[in-house]
């Protein structure tokens, strides 16, 4: 029997040559198909279609099931993916109907690959729990993990402040990143929290004036980031800011400045998908947004698996594997976590994030 890495290279040369038979999978797709979610369960849709067009191959049934982010949807949608006989899920948007679908479809043996869901306590539940939980979604501690590396790498020689909103979510993260710089023997200058949503910090800036800090990291959302960099810099001080994922949302109406680095998804970034992928959406005449890109690597991915998948070995497949696709190399380890990082530093040029290259310090 040929080792996995080599049957898989095997079979990505076959389908090099010439059209393939059609995929002999059944692929259920878990995506919200009403409501104001319905653009994100067609953005799946596409990306499937777009490699089905790309590829010349199609799997054997794309099987639709509504997911409408809550645990009935969850129970429901796993019973109708069974009772249809579909060999791999893909899908689950949202944490709650992803946690109640798993023990259904994993004592089916059929397999769930999410692209969206990051909260770490899911795959710490699935290993508990033996369910057959696959994401290539980063999980959510990966954020504050390249968050730390980044700081250390730029920012080591220049007093830093770490603020955070008061959110769970701000709090949280700006935690994970003190706790992981300061086991690395890196201490913060200042640490603070600031209240959201206002539209002037003038306190949160005598504060950071008054501790001396050039660089900030803000766990808090675009807009506050955006507020903050504006008045500290009307106070005349010079500033260096970064933020989490949280900075890759819609502009308001205070810009955040040139410079601003965030640490946001990888499949987000203007350059993330390969120039085949991108010439398949333009073909498509799709723009590469939202989760078209992660939906077409699923695709990609489960279509390699395809020629070798028997019955009940798709999850071994899938950990063994290791995968070309239009993200790079994916591989997943055993406990279903995708293994390479799904986030990565940006920096704000011009009206978008471009990915960091180097990480040489900052003046």
């Amino acid at each position: 029997m040929m080792h996995i890495t080599t049957a898989l290279v095997f079979t990505l040369a076959s389908l090099a040559a010439g059209p393939a038979a059609a995929a002999d999978l059944r692929v259920g797709l878990a995506i919200p198909e009403t409501g104001p979610f319905a653009p994100l369960g067609q953005q799946v849709i596409d990306g499937f279609r777009v490699w089905e067009q790309d590829t010349a191959r199609s799997f054997t049934d794309l099987v639709e099931g509504e997911d409408r982010c809550d645990a009935r949807s969850g129970v429901e949608s796993a019973q109708s993916f069974a009772e249809a006989g579909v060999d791999v899920v893909v899908g689950y948007l949202c944490a709650e109907s992803l946690a109640a679908a798993l023990p259904l479809l994993s004592a089916e043996g059929i397999p769930v690959l999410t692209l969206t869901v990051r909260a770490d306590i899911l795959a710490e539940e699935a290993s508990r729990n033996d369910w057959s939980f696959y994401r290539l979604a980063p999980r959510d501690s990966q954020e504050a993990e390249v968050a730390a590396e980044s700081i250390i790498s730029l920012w080591a020689d220049r007093p830093f402040a770490l603020i955070e909103d008061g959110t769970i979510q701000g709090r949280e993260l700006v935690e994970a990143i003190r706790v992981d710089l300061e086991d690395r023997g890196l201490k913060p200058n200042f640490i603070d929290n600031y209240r959201p949503g206002q539209e002037r910090q003038p306190s949160l800036v005598r504060r950071l004036d008054a501790a001396g800090v050039a660089r900030v990291f803000v766990g808090g959302d675009r807009s506050d980031l955006a507020i903050i960099a504006r008045d500290t810099a009307s106070a005349g001080l010079d500033l260096t800011f970064m933020g989490g994922d949280a900075l890759n949302a819609p502009r308001g109406e205070a810009p955040i400045p040139n410079g601003t680095l965030a640490v946001i998804a990888t499949d987000a970034l203007p350059d993330a998908a390969s120039s085949s992928a991108a010439s398949a959406f333009a073909a498509a005449g799709l723009p590469i947004e939202g989760l078209r890109l992660p939906a077409y690597v699923a695709a990609q991915v489960l279509g390699s698996l395809a020629p070798m998948y028997e019955r009940g070995n798709l999850g071994e497949l899938l950990e063994r594997g290791k995968f070309g696709t239009a993200l790079g190399v994916v591989s997943f380890g055993s406990d279903g976590e995708r293994q390479q990082s799904g986030f990565s530093l940006a920096e704000w040029r011009d009206g978008r994030f471009e990915r960091v290259t180097s990480a040489a310090p900052q003046n």
